[in-house]
């Protein structure tokens, strides 16, 4: 009969083969006389995390008060613990040193010598115990319990309880049989010294405005404390936000996916099993060639992901790859300003059109049209300037369905405007402002073609000019502001006063969000908000605009090169699903198809790196999964992710990425905003398996034997951040040398030049870059599309798709409207439990839309059109133009068994009917209804 102590011991060496490996268990229970049970496969989705609906805590710092985070200050202190007493973890499965099977192998560890008579370590298993293991066990079992475990599983649980508390199992075993286990051998080992706290100063990756500081105090791989830019020398600062300060339980969450994993349900069941990486590459490899050869190049395409959008962006290395193996469908254009992209362009000639963000500084009345810095952080220096101009008693007027954080924090007037309809409210501003005759006539005469009748393009009727639009002369409606109000909803006196404001003060600047041009006819706001700068002779000045806000870097930046596509075909990026379904048939014309006349194959691989637009981001989240659960439609996809997104559960293949913190890349400034960019550095190994995508994407390359041709002589990312940093150096003398540029963190340019765009032209009389070297208000290249309704040669209003003017508002009346919450970065974050405080997901609904539907606040509602279901608690609130509701976009799509979406994911309601000429993203373009819910959640 063994001893209470050897019982223990031999307990625990049971417990640490378990979480060890299944084989060994199994093999052990055996030799120990138990009964086992449990498949390989329920192990898996227990211990491994194969089973996206299963989630077991495993880890002490996740059991604890700290919540669902892994490598903080509990598990360096499970780390000291081991420590003082000689024990080195072994990182058992790629797990942090504080996994419940580490614990165990720490106590058999102790057990062992106390056995033995080296030492006597009761009270300290005691203590150790009490402090950490009991947590992690009970926790497991409240876990386990919400799942249908197996009993064995469950079984070895209440093992793990029995051996806690009462001191072992009873085993069949002997003295002598425990002399056999490999740990009875172990030597007592000296105390190991502490790795010293170290600071490291890094940054974010991600598609977030901010692109800014994040500073670490890091101590044996645990992240203890998060900061940001405090340097005395920089000013303005590059800090963080809300966000960015809450990096450590966003990105080092439980929810980790943890290995490599393969398929073995329908596409959205969240079932996959544990592959190696040998096997995943080789997947990879096969796929990518068998499809090819059986489809050809236009068969494979890389999602637009924005997860990271550093020099190292794992998006455009896959690019690469494909084009080093014959080619793949590209895509033009994006999600976040794809009708901004394409018109501006048609009006100045140019892609980059707004001054440097510190030129508002030099406004005397600045407008921020559809534009809410203060939640989106529109680059880290955009909030900096414009309280800078508020404190100087400069009036700050904000148009926007919501009264926005912007609004409250530094707007002087909120004007509410129904969505979609800002061309009608620009017209009537024109209207006011030439009626009045307060027009910078001279401007528009030298620079501009098509503002009226004498400065029309050749071969154009005359009557086509902007200015007879205006005044009726052609349909017979005058735009005035009354005619306005009855469309956008703002009080005619409002749009004459506002009209009139803008024109007689100067410099005045508009700054438009990007938000204004994700709608049905986005093109047309982005014209007619350019065609006021212009009217009023603010383009070209010092504190104007020209009605764009994305500025190049006034620096070189990074950049790794490129190789060439074979395949020259590109579709617009918001109608990959049509691509998927009906891709031969897209068409130049209609579709937007460019480079080719026609596809040669339908999409039939899609490689999804560091995204989570294959579902979460994409309209019509419903038809997407119609779509993509036929297999035979598009065969193949592949993410590499953090998390189980809703993206990851479709796809065939799921590998576990690296996280921010657990890597080295270099971060440039977002949308042209800013003179710096910044190191990201590593501050730990990463965890479980995990890989950045390049060290993978290598060993593909050497499967495909173009290993040398891809990799360019880089074997490692330190190697290409390395010497991109020292190629800009030839050309940038003022920067640091790259050891110091990674202490520091990054580096901010001093004495940085203002650009303001356009001013060239306009003092040198410099001719634009358009077909007449002119501004084109009036633009022949969309005249000659011939399609006038949509797509006139002015900038004028045009009704949209599920806009105010849509006979479906009968059966929808409320339309509904997206907006990037100060608490995520598009679905970034939403797995943060702290941001929950920061902005509850919840739909914004004024007061008189709630008491006609008998709808109070906080009540759970159900949102609904013809494509799907929300439910969600209601936030009524006059912060909520009538008749408009807002949802927060992001919120991780999370279906009940009905389809109802539990999260209030917008894009389960948003539509797909591209915008008319971008064929661009039309997601704050939506109608619905809401209700009370009848279900109870």
């Amino acid at each position: 009969m063994l001893n209470l102590l050897e019982s223990f011991y031999a307990s625990c060496h049971m417990v640490v083969s378990f979480f060890n490996s299944y084989d060994c268990w199994k093999a052990e229970c055996s030799e120990f006389g138990r009964e086992c049970n449990l498949t390989k496969t329920e192990y898996e989705n227990c211990l491994k995390g194969t089973d996206a609906n299963i989630f077991i805590p495993l880890w002490a710092s996740a059991c604890k008060n700290s919540g669902k985070i892994l490598q903080n200050e509990v598990t360096l202190e499970v780390i000291k613990f081991y420590k003082k007493y000689g024990y080195e973890a072994i990182g058992m499965d790629g797990n942090p040193a504080d996994y419940i099977g580490e614990q165990f192998r720490f106590l058999e560890y102790l057990s062992s010598l106390t056995l033995r008579n080296v030492d006597d370590y009761s009270k300290v298993i005691n203590q150790f115990i009490q402090a950490f293991t009991i947590d992690t066990v009970q926790s497991m079992i409240m876990a386990v319990a919400k799942y249908d475990c197996s009993p064995s599983f469950t079984g070895i649980l209440e093992d793990m309880k029995t051996i806690l508390q009462s001191g072992g199992l009873e085993l069949q075993l002997t003295s002598k049989d425990i002399m056999e286990f490999d740990s009875y051998s172990w030597e007592k080992q000296p105390e190991i010294t502490i790795k010293e706290e170290k600071y490291i100063c890094s940054a974010g990756i991600n598609d977030c405005g901010g692109r800014c500081r994040i500073n670490a105090s890091v101590q044996e791989g645990c992240i203890i404390n998060l900061d940001t830019d405090n340097a005395a020398d920089e000013n303005p600062q590059i800090r963080s936000c809300v966000r960015g300060k809450g990096y450590k339980k966003t990105f080092l969450s439980t929810d980790r996916l943890r290995y490599p994993m393969k398929r073995t349900g329908e596409r959205g069941s969240g079932k996959f099993e544990r592959i190696s990486w040998e096997e995943a590459i080789d997947i990879i490899a096969s796929e990518t060639k068998r499809i090819r050869e059986k489809y050809g190049a236009a068969s494979r395409f890389v999602m637009n992901a924005t997860g990271i959008t550093a020099l190292m962006r794992p998006q455009n290395m896959i690019r690469n790859l494909f084009a080093l193996d014959g080619g793949y469908l590209g895509f033009h254009n994006s999600y976040s300003n794809a009708c901004a992209g394409y018109v501006m362009p048609t009006i100045y000639g140019d892609n980059f059109n707004s001054n440097s963000m510190e030129d508002v500084l030099n406004t005397k009345l600045l407008i921020l049209w559809g534009h809410n810095p203060a939640e989106t952080i529109y680059g880290p220096h955009t909030n900096y300037y414009i309280s800078q101009l508020h404190k100087k008693g400069v009036r700050i007027v904000v148009i926007d369905p919501r009264k926005s954080d912007s609004v409250i924090a530094y707007g002087d007037e909120w004007v509410g405007i129904r969505p979609s309809t800002d061309g009608a409210l620009i017209d009537a501003m024109a209207y006011v402002i030439l009626k009045e005759g307060l027009e910078d006539q001279k401007f528009m005469d030298t620079y501009c073609i098509g503002f009226d009748k004498k400065h029309m393009p050749e071969g154009i009727p005359e009557e086509e000019n902007y200015s007879d639009y205006l005044f009726g002369k052609k349909d017979g409606v005058e735009k005035t502001p009354e005619w306005a109000e009855l469309i956008c909803g703002v009080p005619a006196d409002t749009i004459e006063r506002l009209a009139k404001e803008y024109a007689l003060t100067k410099p005045a600047c508009i700054l438009p969000g990007l938000g204004i041009q994700r709608t049905g006819n986005g093109e047309q706001t982005y014209r007619g908000i350019a065609m006021l700068c212009c009217l009023t002779g603010n383009v070209g000045i010092s504190g104007g605009s020209a009605g764009d806000n994305i500025c190049p870097p006034m620096h070189k930046m990074p950049s790794i090169p490129e190789p060439t596509n074979p395949y020259s075909g590109t579709i617009p990026n918001f109608l990959w699903t049509k691509a998927i379904e009906h891709g031969t048939e897209l068409k130049p014309v209609e579709d937007g198809l460019k480079g080719v006349e026609r596809l040669e194959s339908n999409i039939k691989m899609v490689v999804n790196l560091a995204g989570n637009t294959l579902i979460n981001q994409h309209s019509n989240i419903n038809d997407t999964i119609r779509i993509l659960k036929d297999t035979s439609k598009c065969e193949f996809i592949v993410t590499s992710d953090i998390f189980m997104t809703s993206s990851a559960r479709y796809s065939d293949l799921v590998l576990p990425a690296t996280s921010v913190f657990e890597g080295n890349n270099i971060t440039m400034p977002w949308v042209g905003d800013g003179n710096y960019f910044l190191y990201n550095a590593k501050m730990m190994e990463p965890i479980f398996e995990c890989r950045f995508e390049y060290d993978w994407l290598k060993e593909v390359a050497r499967k495909l034997e173009l290993y040398e041709e891809f990799t360019c002589g880089h074997e490692t990312v330190e190697d290409w951040l390395s010497d991109s940093y020292e190629e800009i150096r030839k050309f940038e003398g003022e920067l640091p040398s790259y050891e110091k540029f990674k202490k520091r963190g990054g580096y901010q340019y001093k004495n940085n030049k203002i650009r303001i765009a356009f001013e060239k032209q306009i003092k040198d009389k410099i001719p634009f870059k358009t077909p007449s070297g002119k501004i084109e208000i009036f633009s022949k290249t969309l005249y000659d599309m011939n399609q006038h309704e949509l797509i006139p040669g002015i900038p004028s209003y045009t009704p949209c798709v599920e806009g105010p003017a849509d006979p479906l508002k009968n059966k929808y009346p409320l339309q509904l409207i997206g907006y990037h919450s100060k608490r995520r970065c598009h679905s970034i974050h939403d797995n943060n439990e702290w941001m929950e405080e920061v902005d509850p997901q919840g739909l914004w609904i004024h007061p008189e839309d709630a008491r006609l539907r008998g709808i109070s606040n906080g009540m759970m509602i159900d949102v609904f059109n013809g494509r799907g279901r929300v439910r969600i608690p209601a936030k009524v609130t006059t912060r909520i133009t009538k008749g408009i509701v807002a949802l927060s976009e992001g919120a991780w799509y999370s279906p009940d068994k009905e389809g109802t979406d539990l999260r209030g994911c917008i894009n389960v309601l948003t539509h797909t009917t591209p915008t008319p000429l971008a064929k661009g993203n039309p997601q704050h373009t939506n109608l619905v209804e809401v209700a009370k819910s009848i279900v109870s959640v």
